[in-house]
């Protein structure tokens, strides 16, 4: 279910804070491009998009747990009532 986000280009990062439509994944910063100037370019926080989707991958499984766990209170109550 998790995934290894640090091992993701920024690319990839980029594209899933645009698909789960994250907060604040793009900052405007300074990049040194190739030919050794510095530019004002959107770059990607890596740390933030990272921190929103690992949160969005724990209340998934909080999330599945619990059905899970009401489903099977029901059952058990269901099958005591069944063989009392």
């Amino acid at each position: 279910m998790f995934k290894d986000y640090y091992k993701m280009s920024d690319e990839e990062l980029k594209e899933l804070g645009r698909k789960y439509h994250l907060r604040g994944f793009i900052e405007e910063g300074l990049v040194l491009t190739d030919d050794r100037k510095i530019v004002n370019d959107f770059v990607i926080n890596r740390k933030d998009v990272i921190d929103q989707l690992s949160q969005r991958d724990t209340r998934r499984i909080a999330y599945y747990s619990m059905i899970l766990s009401v489903i099977l209170s029901v059952a058990t109550i269901l099958i005591s009532l069944i063989f009392k």
